[in-house]
Protein backbone atom coordinates (compact mmCIF):
# COMPACT_ATOMS: atom_id res chain seq x y z
CA UNK A 1 0.00 0.00 0.00
CA UNK A 2 1.53 3.69 -0.71
CA UNK A 3 1.68 6.22 1.43
CA UNK A 4 -1.47 7.97 -0.57
CA UNK A 5 -3.48 5.02 -0.05
CA UNK A 6 -2.93 5.08 4.04
CA UNK A 7 -6.32 6.43 5.78
CA UNK A 8 -5.34 9.93 7.51
CA UNK A 9 -5.97 10.14 10.48
CA UNK A 10 -8.95 13.08 10.11
CA UNK A 11 -10.77 10.18 7.93
CA UNK A 12 -10.23 7.95 10.88
CA UNK A 13 -11.86 10.75 13.38
CA UNK A 14 -14.42 10.89 11.08
CA UNK A 15 -15.13 6.79 11.09
CA UNK A 16 -15.05 6.80 14.32
CA UNK A 17 -17.31 9.91 15.16
CA UNK A 18 -19.93 7.67 12.78
CA UNK A 19 -19.51 4.44 14.84
CA UNK A 20 -20.44 6.47 18.11
CA UNK A 21 -23.47 8.11 16.97
CA UNK A 22 -25.03 4.86 15.79
CA UNK A 23 -24.36 3.18 19.85
CA UNK A 24 -26.32 3.83 22.67
CA UNK A 25 -25.28 4.25 25.87
CA UNK A 26 -26.74 0.39 27.84
CA UNK A 27 -26.67 2.12 31.34
CA UNK A 28 -28.35 5.37 29.85
CA UNK A 29 -30.50 3.12 27.69
CA UNK A 30 -31.43 0.88 31.29
CA UNK A 31 -32.31 3.96 33.27
CA UNK A 32 -34.82 5.18 30.58
CA UNK A 33 -36.58 1.52 29.95
CA UNK A 34 -37.13 1.74 33.38
CA UNK A 35 -39.06 5.23 33.54
CA UNK A 36 -40.54 4.58 30.75
CA UNK A 37 -42.07 1.50 32.19
CA UNK A 38 -42.66 2.95 35.83
CA UNK A 39 -44.18 5.90 34.44
CA UNK A 40 -42.08 8.18 36.88
CA UNK A 41 -38.74 9.26 38.10
CA UNK A 42 -39.47 8.73 41.45
CA UNK A 43 -40.65 5.13 40.98
CA UNK A 44 -37.20 4.24 39.34
CA UNK A 45 -35.44 5.68 42.08
CA UNK A 46 -36.90 3.21 44.59
CA UNK A 47 -36.83 0.74 42.35
CA UNK A 48 -33.44 0.59 40.51
CA UNK A 49 -32.10 2.17 44.29
CA UNK A 50 -30.41 5.25 42.24
CA UNK A 51 -30.57 9.29 42.90
CA UNK A 52 -33.31 10.72 40.69
CA UNK A 53 -31.00 13.37 40.08
CA UNK A 54 -28.54 10.82 38.66
CA UNK A 55 -31.48 9.12 36.35
CA UNK A 56 -32.60 12.45 35.03
CA UNK A 57 -28.77 13.54 33.81
CA UNK A 58 -28.12 9.79 32.14
CA UNK A 59 -31.90 10.54 30.27
CA UNK A 60 -30.93 13.99 29.24
CA UNK A 61 -27.54 12.97 28.03
CA UNK A 62 -29.26 10.27 26.09
CA UNK A 63 -31.90 12.60 24.66
CA UNK A 64 -28.70 14.76 23.34
CA UNK A 65 -26.80 11.71 22.19
CA UNK A 66 -29.99 10.96 19.63
CA UNK A 67 -31.49 14.52 19.51
CA UNK A 68 -34.67 13.42 20.15
CA UNK A 69 -36.64 14.53 23.28
CA UNK A 70 -37.95 11.26 24.57
CA UNK A 71 -40.04 11.85 28.07
CA UNK A 72 -42.34 14.69 28.97
CA UNK A 73 -42.05 15.38 32.68
CA UNK A 74 -45.58 16.06 34.41
CA UNK A 75 -46.90 16.52 38.00
CA UNK A 76 -48.28 12.98 37.73
CA UNK A 77 -44.50 11.33 36.26
CA UNK A 78 -43.44 11.61 32.57
CA UNK A 79 -44.88 10.46 29.87
CA UNK A 80 -43.02 9.20 26.09
CA UNK A 81 -43.17 11.14 22.89
CA UNK A 82 -43.37 9.52 19.74
CA UNK A 83 -39.05 9.07 19.71
CA UNK A 84 -39.64 7.76 23.07
CA UNK A 85 -41.99 4.96 22.34
CA UNK A 86 -39.98 3.77 19.80
CA UNK A 87 -36.91 3.52 21.74
CA UNK A 88 -39.03 2.07 24.67
CA UNK A 89 -40.01 -0.85 22.80
CA UNK A 90 -36.59 -1.33 21.18
CA UNK A 91 -34.75 -1.33 24.82
CA UNK A 92 -36.92 -3.78 25.86
CA UNK A 93 -35.58 -6.12 23.21
CA UNK A 94 -31.97 -4.67 23.57
CA UNK A 95 -32.08 -5.30 26.86
CA UNK A 96 -32.94 -8.97 26.71
CA UNK A 97 -30.04 -9.35 24.25
CA UNK A 98 -27.66 -7.99 26.33
CA UNK A 99 -28.84 -10.28 29.26
CA UNK A 100 -29.08 -13.21 27.23
CA UNK A 101 -25.06 -12.56 25.66
CA UNK A 102 -23.97 -12.14 29.53
CA UNK A 103 -25.50 -15.74 29.97
CA UNK A 104 -23.94 -17.45 27.17
CA UNK A 105 -20.78 -15.94 28.13
CA UNK A 106 -20.99 -17.07 32.07
CA UNK A 107 -22.26 -20.54 30.59
CA UNK A 108 -19.18 -20.85 28.30
CA UNK A 109 -16.73 -20.30 31.47
CA UNK A 110 -18.77 -23.01 32.88
CA UNK A 111 -17.36 -26.82 32.76
CA UNK A 112 -19.32 -28.41 29.72
CA UNK A 113 -23.08 -30.18 31.07
CA UNK A 114 -23.69 -27.57 33.47
CA UNK A 115 -25.95 -25.19 34.15
CA UNK A 116 -27.51 -22.29 35.54
CA UNK A 117 -30.68 -21.35 37.11
CA UNK A 118 -31.78 -17.76 38.22
CA UNK A 119 -34.64 -16.60 40.32
CA UNK A 120 -35.81 -13.56 42.43
CA UNK A 121 -38.24 -13.58 44.88
CA UNK A 122 -39.56 -10.84 47.65
CA UNK A 123 -38.11 -10.98 51.19
CA UNK A 124 -41.36 -12.93 52.61
CA UNK A 125 -40.95 -15.43 50.38
CA UNK A 126 -37.31 -16.16 49.92
CA UNK A 127 -36.95 -15.95 53.67
CA UNK A 128 -40.01 -18.49 54.54
CA UNK A 129 -39.95 -20.54 51.37
CA UNK A 130 -36.34 -20.46 49.78
CA UNK A 131 -34.12 -22.16 51.75
CA UNK A 132 -36.00 -25.70 51.67
CA UNK A 133 -36.35 -24.91 47.99
CA UNK A 134 -32.86 -24.55 47.45
CA UNK A 135 -31.54 -27.63 49.69
CA UNK A 136 -33.94 -30.23 47.49
CA UNK A 137 -32.80 -28.46 44.53
CA UNK A 138 -28.82 -28.70 45.31
CA UNK A 139 -29.55 -32.02 46.61
CA UNK A 140 -31.05 -33.07 43.07
CA UNK A 141 -28.91 -31.30 40.81
CA UNK A 142 -25.14 -30.81 42.22
CA UNK A 143 -24.09 -30.07 39.36
CA UNK A 144 -26.38 -26.88 38.19
CA UNK A 145 -25.32 -23.46 39.24
CA UNK A 146 -28.41 -21.44 41.16
CA UNK A 147 -28.59 -18.03 42.04
CA UNK A 148 -31.19 -16.89 43.84
CA UNK A 149 -32.04 -12.68 44.19
CA UNK A 150 -33.98 -11.44 47.02
CA UNK A 151 -35.24 -8.20 45.87
CA UNK A 152 -38.55 -5.65 46.27
CA UNK A 153 -41.54 -6.33 43.69
CA UNK A 154 -40.55 -3.70 41.49
CA UNK A 155 -36.78 -5.42 41.23
CA UNK A 156 -38.01 -8.97 41.14
CA UNK A 157 -40.18 -8.17 37.97
CA UNK A 158 -36.66 -5.78 36.43
CA UNK A 159 -34.54 -9.03 36.61
CA UNK A 160 -37.38 -11.42 34.93
CA UNK A 161 -38.14 -8.63 32.27
CA UNK A 162 -34.69 -8.15 31.45
CA UNK A 163 -33.68 -11.93 31.46
CA UNK A 164 -31.38 -11.78 34.56
CA UNK A 165 -33.33 -14.88 35.95
CA UNK A 166 -35.65 -17.82 34.63
CA UNK A 167 -37.61 -17.77 37.55
CA UNK A 168 -39.76 -14.92 39.09
CA UNK A 169 -42.67 -14.82 42.53
CA UNK A 170 -44.73 -11.72 41.63
CA UNK A 171 -47.48 -11.01 43.44
CA UNK A 172 -49.79 -9.54 40.96
CA UNK A 173 -51.03 -10.73 37.70
CA UNK A 174 -48.96 -9.47 34.32
CA UNK A 175 -50.45 -8.26 31.19
CA UNK A 176 -47.60 -9.02 29.70
CA UNK A 177 -48.16 -11.57 27.00
CA UNK A 178 -44.30 -12.39 27.39
CA UNK A 179 -44.70 -14.02 30.74
CA UNK A 180 -46.08 -17.10 32.27
CA UNK A 181 -48.12 -17.38 35.32
CA UNK A 182 -48.65 -20.02 37.74
CA UNK A 183 -50.43 -19.16 41.16
CA UNK A 184 -49.50 -20.68 44.41
CA UNK A 185 -51.10 -19.23 47.30
CA UNK A 186 -53.16 -17.17 48.02
CA UNK A 187 -52.50 -15.51 51.52
CA UNK A 188 -54.23 -13.62 54.11
CA UNK A 189 -52.71 -10.39 54.80
CA UNK A 190 -52.90 -9.90 59.10
CA UNK A 191 -51.45 -7.01 61.69
CA UNK A 192 -49.06 -8.32 62.94
CA UNK A 193 -47.64 -6.89 66.97
CA UNK A 194 -46.42 -8.27 69.97
CA UNK A 195 -48.52 -9.06 73.22
CA UNK A 196 -47.37 -6.07 74.84
CA UNK A 197 -48.82 -3.62 72.21
CA UNK A 198 -52.30 -2.26 73.36
CA UNK A 199 -53.65 -3.44 69.80
CA UNK A 200 -53.03 -7.23 70.41
CA UNK A 201 -56.23 -7.97 72.63
CA UNK A 202 -58.48 -6.97 69.69
CA UNK A 203 -60.06 -9.90 68.01
CA UNK A 204 -59.83 -8.16 64.65
CA UNK A 205 -59.12 -4.77 63.51
CA UNK A 206 -60.56 -2.01 61.09
CA UNK A 207 -59.15 0.29 59.01
CA UNK A 208 -60.23 3.10 60.38
CA UNK A 209 -58.33 1.54 63.71
CA UNK A 210 -55.23 0.94 61.44
CA UNK A 211 -55.05 4.83 61.13
CA UNK A 212 -54.35 5.56 64.43
CA UNK A 213 -51.30 2.78 65.00
CA UNK A 214 -47.62 2.93 64.18
CA UNK A 215 -47.10 0.78 61.46
CA UNK A 216 -44.00 -0.51 59.88
CA UNK A 217 -44.18 -0.83 56.32
CA UNK A 218 -42.59 -1.86 52.45
CA UNK A 219 -40.65 1.20 51.21
CA UNK A 220 -41.26 -0.31 47.72
CA UNK A 221 -44.57 0.73 46.20
CA UNK A 222 -45.13 -2.69 45.26
CA UNK A 223 -46.20 -5.99 46.04
CA UNK A 224 -47.60 -6.19 49.02
CA UNK A 225 -47.22 -2.06 49.97
CA UNK A 226 -48.97 -1.33 46.97
CA UNK A 227 -52.06 -3.90 48.26
CA UNK A 228 -51.88 -1.90 51.36
CA UNK A 229 -52.37 0.77 49.88
CA UNK A 230 -54.95 0.10 47.64
CA UNK A 231 -56.99 -1.43 50.48
CA UNK A 232 -57.03 1.74 52.19
CA UNK A 233 -57.58 4.21 49.25
CA UNK A 234 -60.53 1.80 49.02
CA UNK A 235 -62.01 3.32 51.90
CA UNK A 236 -61.24 7.27 51.03
CA UNK A 237 -57.42 6.80 53.30
CA UNK A 238 -54.43 7.53 52.89
CA UNK A 239 -51.90 6.02 54.61
CA UNK A 240 -48.45 7.58 55.45
CA UNK A 241 -45.98 5.48 57.56
CA UNK A 242 -43.29 6.93 59.46
CA UNK A 243 -41.22 3.63 59.24
CA UNK A 244 -40.51 1.60 55.71
CA UNK A 245 -38.50 -1.12 55.15
CA UNK A 246 -38.09 -3.60 52.88
CA UNK A 247 -36.30 -6.05 55.42
CA UNK A 248 -38.44 -9.09 56.74
CA UNK A 249 -36.08 -9.44 59.47
CA UNK A 250 -35.51 -5.60 60.38
CA UNK A 251 -38.93 -5.45 60.66
CA UNK A 252 -39.53 -8.35 63.08
CA UNK A 253 -36.84 -6.55 65.06
CA UNK A 254 -38.45 -3.62 65.76
CA UNK A 255 -41.56 -5.06 66.55
CA UNK A 256 -40.01 -6.02 69.33
CA UNK A 257 -40.15 -2.80 71.54
CA UNK A 258 -43.90 -3.19 71.22
CA UNK A 259 -44.89 0.25 69.87
CA UNK A 260 -45.31 -0.70 66.45
CA UNK A 261 -47.33 -3.27 64.19
CA UNK A 262 -47.06 -4.27 60.87
CA UNK A 263 -49.15 -6.09 57.69
CA UNK A 264 -47.63 -9.02 56.66
CA UNK A 265 -48.88 -12.67 55.66
CA UNK A 266 -48.83 -14.88 58.44
CA UNK A 267 -46.79 -17.53 56.91
CA UNK A 268 -44.06 -15.25 57.49
CA UNK A 269 -43.70 -15.44 61.06
CA UNK A 270 -45.88 -18.11 61.99
CA UNK A 271 -43.25 -19.35 64.47
CA UNK A 272 -42.95 -16.36 66.41
CA UNK A 273 -47.12 -16.45 66.69
CA UNK A 274 -46.68 -20.03 67.57
CA UNK A 275 -44.44 -19.00 70.00
CA UNK A 276 -46.42 -16.16 71.75
CA UNK A 277 -43.77 -14.01 70.29
CA UNK A 278 -46.30 -11.98 67.80
CA UNK A 279 -49.46 -12.09 67.55
CA UNK A 280 -51.82 -12.26 64.29
CA UNK A 281 -55.00 -9.91 64.14
CA UNK A 282 -57.16 -10.20 61.52
CA UNK A 283 -58.12 -7.45 59.34
CA UNK A 284 -61.74 -6.01 58.39
CA UNK A 285 -62.61 -6.42 55.66
CA UNK A 286 -60.08 -8.99 54.77
CA UNK A 287 -57.02 -8.54 52.94
CA UNK A 288 -55.13 -10.96 50.92
CA UNK A 289 -52.44 -10.99 48.57
CA UNK A 290 -52.05 -13.43 45.08
CA UNK A 291 -48.51 -15.42 45.22
CA UNK A 292 -47.65 -16.25 41.44
CA UNK A 293 -44.77 -18.17 39.73
CA UNK A 294 -43.49 -16.16 36.58
CA UNK A 295 -41.46 -17.14 33.92
CA UNK A 296 -40.23 -16.10 30.29
CA UNK A 297 -43.14 -18.00 27.89
CA UNK A 298 -40.57 -18.45 25.46
CA UNK A 299 -37.69 -19.13 27.41
CA UNK A 300 -36.57 -22.79 26.74
CA UNK A 301 -37.79 -24.56 29.86
CA UNK A 302 -35.11 -27.26 30.62
CA UNK A 303 -35.47 -30.19 33.19
CA UNK A 304 -33.60 -28.14 35.36
CA UNK A 305 -36.17 -25.34 35.25
CA UNK A 306 -39.13 -27.57 35.13
CA UNK A 307 -37.60 -29.27 38.95
CA UNK A 308 -36.96 -25.87 40.65
CA UNK A 309 -40.70 -24.62 39.76
CA UNK A 310 -41.97 -27.89 40.72
CA UNK A 311 -39.72 -27.43 43.93
CA UNK A 312 -41.11 -24.22 44.98
CA UNK A 313 -44.71 -25.67 44.05
CA UNK A 314 -44.50 -28.73 46.27
CA UNK A 315 -42.74 -26.72 49.35
CA UNK A 316 -45.20 -23.75 49.37
CA UNK A 317 -48.19 -26.48 49.48
CA UNK A 318 -46.46 -28.21 52.19
CA UNK A 319 -45.89 -25.28 54.24
CA UNK A 320 -49.49 -23.68 53.77
CA UNK A 321 -51.42 -27.27 54.73
CA UNK A 322 -49.17 -27.82 57.41
CA UNK A 323 -49.64 -23.91 59.09
CA UNK A 324 -46.13 -23.09 58.88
Amino acid sequence: MNQDSKPSARSKAAVADISARNLLDSRRLFYFFHVARLGSLSTAEAVLSVAQSAISRQIQQLESEIGEQLLIRTGRGVTLTAAGELLYKQADVILQEMAATIELIDQAKRKPGTSQIAIASPPTFSNVYMPEVVERFVKAFPDVYLVAYEASTGQVYDYLATGQVDLAIVLHESTSQKLSLQKLVVEPLMLIATPANPIAKASSVTREQLLGLDLVLPAAPHGSRALVDTYFKEAGFEIDPKLRLDSLGMTKAVLRNDRYCTILPLVACSREVASGELVAIALQPALKRTVYLASIRDRPQTPQLKALAKEITSVVRAKISAGN
